[in-house]
């Protein structure tokens, strides 16, 4: 349950009375969760700090494991700085989530809008989709611990009704993909599909997979991502549809 009452060590530490004289913190009820895109390229180098160290904390720990001092703790910062941004423990975890998509959205948004064809359009998403599920692992980790609590339902309105917009920028986001599967499928590069929604979840589940069994290797490269991205992309590719000499075509380049 997403509950501002799971960090029994801080008490009562999250309400407002305990941040620092003129902190700038805001609730959800402030910000626009919608603005997801943005958020990746414009958060201070403070912010990105923070953000970063609580999704390391709320993706090895969980949420209702995790401290506002473990996530201070792991920034070598006070709770006064933490608090400084975020009114809860919520707040700041819902934010994580929150970035996590602009980073997702950031990394394919420019390869579906290009002008290649759809086939080279879903190789590239594909491709990016799985660089960032590993590159960014633990922002990965804590939006399938939101989308798990959207399941198992919040104890509160406002997780509610942040969570609903979580679930909904999850879906345009799978949108993308479902589009360009149709469009590749009316060029030709893909066999026909039944039903696009399921198309569109398959093809994902191979792409997200990452998400549960990825961990960097001692001496891994950038260039072994890489081919892992790859791997993961032609692997979908194939299960999608596409026949040997359009995969052949894709990935000899």
């Amino acid at each position: 349950m997403v509950s501002e009452k799971h960090d029994a060590d801080d008490g009562k530490q999250e309400q407002d009375t305990r941040r620092p004289p003129g902190a700038s913190s805001r609730s959800r009820r402030d910000r626009d969760f919608s603005a997801a895109r943005g958020s990746a390229a414009e958060c201070d180098g403070t912010l990105a700090a923070l953000l970063a160290a609580a999704a390391r904390a709320f993706g090895e720990k969980g949420l209702a494991a995790t401290s506002i001092d473990d996530i201070a703790r792991r920034m070598g910062a006070t709770k006064g700085l933490v608090y400084h941004y975020y009114r809860s423990k919520n707040d700041l975890f819902f934010d994580v989530c929150q970035h996590g998509m602009a980073l997702d959205f950031a990394a394919i948004e420019p390869h579906a809008a290009s002008r290649d064809r759809a086939i080279t359009r879903l190789r590239a998403m594909a491709e990016a989709h799985v660089l960032t599920m590993m590159e960014r692992i633990d922002f990965q980790h804590v939006i399938l611990q939101g989308v798990s609590q959207h399941v198992n339902g919040p104890s509160t309105p406002e997780d509610r009704a942040t969570l609903e917009r979580l679930i909904a920028e999850r879906d345009r986001y799978e949108m993308l993909f479902r589009c360009v599967i149709a469009d590749a499928e009316r060029e030709g590069d893909l066999g026909a599909v039944r039903d696009a929604s399921i198309a569109g979840k398959a093809f994902l589940s191979v792409i997200n997979s990452p998400v549960f069994w990825y961990r960097e290797r001692d001496g891994e490269t950038a260039s072994d991502r890489r081919a892992i991205a790859r791997d993961l992309a032609l692997f979908a590719l194939r299960g999608a549809g596409a026949d040997s000499a359009v995969l052949e075509e894709e990935f000899d380049q």
